[in-house]
């Protein structure tokens, strides 16, 4: 996903646009620049870029030639190797080297392991030599998800123009809230775009169907994280009573904000700002304040913090490992772990001691784990089945809100993930079971157990 936030940004600088900064730093606070502005302050709901007419038109039809002849049979895209663009032949280089497609074939290049032929359906480097691509049935059950991906990673690398960054503003009223049930439906709700500039879900042929899809992955991939807290939030009651998520004040009559720390960041922590914003037109009337909490942090985000109060929404940063910062920050109200591979030996251990503050030591708040698909999830769900500290909220379940955007492991081209497919609420429990402030159902369950 770092990878296409990447490609995301290139193509905002295609567009020919250039956005100023929003932001100055003062005392290490990141605040709104609007009264630096000579314009006033620039909206965080704005898009990415404004999208000129004529290169609308000209991307529009060259999308909707590609949408027309994928009716002849799929196109097999060229060898990633061959390509004209830097990103696309790094990636592959990386592909090539670090794959292992073949296995134990000892016709490997020289031994090293670089797999110099191309799949001629997906344009991946998978294999050392033909016979080995024809022989491996495993990998032709894949090829359609890696074309996919190889064609979704070449469009965000070809310098169109992007009608579906052309984001929206905030909800006209605050009772117009977007359809928390599937991608389709609330970016329909909230009159997000498509590539031909015209709000999804709104697509009649099959061409434009086929290009509207492509927009909904892209777009997924990014708001995957948001939305999935806000669909906890919503369905699941991640942070108690959904409707009253505005009712807490402090001694001066001030709200205090839903404070949701997130472990372990990797893309998300970079995400722009206003894919963060779809919590405030989800939850108009709530505040949020959201800290990332990582070894993965970038250096020039430690320890800033962005404000916006006029959307009631605050991010913060720290790049550490959460056990090193645990008594130094105020305990949230919940934790959000995306993608955390605990159930992998070789990951699960790095969260150990971070999970045993998390269980015993944190008030037993709620903690959201998502995973990249249903082996991962069962990988997790058995991890965290073996504790004797934490109780199961929700088992494990298909998450509306994952990424539709599909990626591949680096070294294994037959696993293909989606982000965030799936999620379950975990959180502490003593040894008795009983968790003050549960409700004499919970007690009683808890009982017959």
């Amino acid at each position: 996903h770092l990878g296409t936030l990447q490609a995301m940004m290139l193509a905002r600088r295609s567009l020919g646009c250039v956005c100023k900064s929003a932001t100055t730093m003062s005392a290490g606070i990141v605040r709104p620049a609007g009264a630096c502005s000579a314009r006033g302050p620039r909206s965080f709901w704005g898009s990415w870029g404004a999208v000129k007419k004529n290169e609308a038109e000209k991307g529009a039809k060259e999308l909707l030639l590609e949408a027309a002849t994928r009716d002849m049979g799929p196109t097999p895209p060229g060898p990633m190797i061959d390509s004209t663009n830097p990103a696309i032949k790094q990636l592959a280089e990386q592909y090539a080297r670090s794959n292992n497609g073949c296995g134990a074939c000892p016709a490997k290049e020289g031994g090293s392991g670089v797999m110099s032929f191309s799949c001629p359906q997906s344009g991946f480097p998978s294999h050392c030599k033909p016979e080995c691509y024809e022989q491996d049935a495993a990998h032709h059950t894949v090829v359609d998800d890696l074309r996919t991906i190889h064609q979704d990673y070449a469009d965000l690398r070809s310098g169109r123009a992007f009608g579906e960054f052309e984001f929206p503003g905030p909800p006209s009223h605050d009772f117009v809230r977007g359809d928390l049930n599937n991608w389709v439906s609330f970016l329909s709700d909230r009159e997000f775009k498509n590539a031909l500039s015209e709000k999804i879900g709104w697509a009649r042929s099959d061409e434009e169907k086929f290009i509207e899809a492509r927009s909904i992955r892209v777009i997924s991939s990014v708001f995957t994280f948001p939305l999935t807290i806000a669909h906890a939030i919503y369905w699941k009651s991640a942070l108690g009573d959904p409707s009253k998520l505005d009712r807490r004040k402090d001694e001066d009559g001030k709200l205090i904000p839903n404070r949701i720390a997130i472990l372990g960041p990797r893309a998300e922590a970079v995400l722009p700002t206003r894919a963060w914003l779809e919590l405030n037109a989800i939850f108009p009337e709530a505040p949020f304040e959201i800290h990332f909490v990582g070894p993965e942090i970038p250096e020039d985000k430690h320890e800033k913090v962005l404000e916006i109060p006029e959307h009631k929404l605050t991010l913060k940063w720290t790049k550490a490992l959460y056990q090193d910062v645990h008594e130094f920050h105020e305990l949230p109200d919940l934790f959000v772990i995306f993608n955390s591979g605990l159930g992998h030996e070789s990951a699960g251990s790095s969260w150990n001691e971070a999970l045993q503050l998390l269980f015993n030591k944190s008030d037993f708040k709620t903690v959201l784990f998502t995973s990249h698909s249903k082996e991962d999830s069962a990988r997790d769900y058995s991890a965290l089945s073996r504790r004797q500290d934490c109780r199961f909220l929700t088992h494990p379940a298909v998450n509306p809100f994952m990424s539709l955007k599909k990626d591949v492991a680096v070294t294994d081209l037959k696993y293909i993930i989606n982000s965030n497919h799936t999620y379950m609420l975990v959180r502490g429990s003593p040894p008795s079971g009983v968790i003050p402030g549960d409700s004499v159902w919970e007690k009683l369950k808890h009982a017959l157990k």
